[in-house]
């Protein structure tokens, strides 16, 4: 990978020339998760007919877990919603998001999430018996 530096003259108060410099190399944003469905997702519909769910999603590779929120849309959410349950172990593949907005009481609020690219059924269904 090569990056590009750019270099840039400005003047300083003191009549001064500074010199600045700034990096434009590549960025990778992505997110690989396997671990277990906290909750039974619940499909959505937005304005225009897109299905969407956020599932929580624990991870457990240190003593205590850790928990993801991950987004899904269309034929994932609708995927999540008809066949996924809590424990059902799950893969995804995405990239992370922040969401900041201002919540009824007037205070910021943030949120990091995954938007899934992927998302795979790892464990089987549980089968249920009829009565």
């Amino acid at each position: 990978m090569t990056s590009k530096t750019t270099t840039r003259s400005t003047k300083s108060t003191s009549d001064n020339t500074e010199t600045k410099r700034s990096s434009k190399g590549t960025s990778v944003n992505r997110v690989i998760l396997v671990g277990r469905v906290v909750a039974t997702p619940e499909l959505r519909t937005t304005g225009s007919g897109i299905s969407v769910t956020t599932i929580r999603i624990a991870t457990n590779d240190r003593e205590a877990p850790e928990f993801h929120d991950v987004v899904l849309w269309r034929q994932h959410a609708e995927f999540a919603a008809k066949y996924m349950a809590k424990g059902r172990l799950a893969y995804i593949e995405g990239r992370q998001q922040t969401r900041t907005w201002e919540a009824a009481d007037g205070t910021k609020r943030r949120s990091v999430e995954v938007v899934a690219d992927t998302f795979k059924a790892l464990s089987p269904k549980k089968e249920t018996v009829a009565a």
